[in-house]
């Protein structure tokens, strides 16, 4: 998890706005704020725990007064549970939402694991054929496969994929002859 980040205060300003009625003022004392004085408050604290559910907007007086506010939190935790049990309908059509920006996490991660399987898939029939590649062949083989099925490659990608398939428990291994080449090992003591 990471901090709140910019797309993502982008996109939640107008559902917070939409479903906390307040208009755009700050949560818990009403006072108006603008884009440079809102900030975005964690209702549970968690600055990680990014979910519309969990973020308000705020006035930075109230930001920082509730971590010694209990009436404050005790608002803060009605609001999440408020916010938890019910679904507004502007959050669940973000959820519900095609839209390739609110997908780009899980996007990028699929894409990673298919430019991986490429990898593994090429490496591991091209060895069992030929009983070797040369390292550099093998980069540039697998960045033009992955960008030929997946539409991403990278070199930098595929080396840290070589690097994860030639580690210690890997069933490869760089050798280095006059080139360096990619080749099954031996012998894996990791192998059942």
């Amino acid at each position: 998890m990471t901090r709140l980040t910019q797309p993502q205060k982008t996109k939640y300003i107008d559902i917070i706005v939409a479903r906390d009625g307040v208009g755009f003022k700050c949560f818990y004392c009403h006072k108006k704020l603008s884009y440079k004085t809102g900030k975005f408050e964690h209702l549970n604290n968690d600055h990680y725990d990014n979910r519309v559910e969990n973020l308000v907007l705020a006035c930075q007086s109230c930001n920082i007064k509730k971590y010694h506010d209990s009436e404050l939190r005790n608002k803060a935790d009605e609001k999440l549970e408020e916010n938890e049990s019910g679904i507004f309908v502007r959050e669940r059509k973000y959820e519900d939402s095609d839209d390739d920006a609110a997908k780009q996490p899980s996007k990028e991660i699929d894409i990673n694991t298919r430019n991986f399987d490429i990898t593994e898939r090429f490496l591991t029939d091209y060895v069992f054929d030929n009983g070797s590649i040369l390292f550099s062949d093998a980069l540039n083989s697998c960045a033009m496969l992955c960008k030929k099925e997946t539409g991403h490659g990278s070199q930098q990608s595929v080396r840290n994929y070589i690097s994860m398939l030639t580690s210690t428990v890997g069933d490869f291994e760089v050798v280095k002859d006059k080139k360096k080449i990619i080749r099954l090992k031996h012998s894996n003591p990791f192998k059942k």
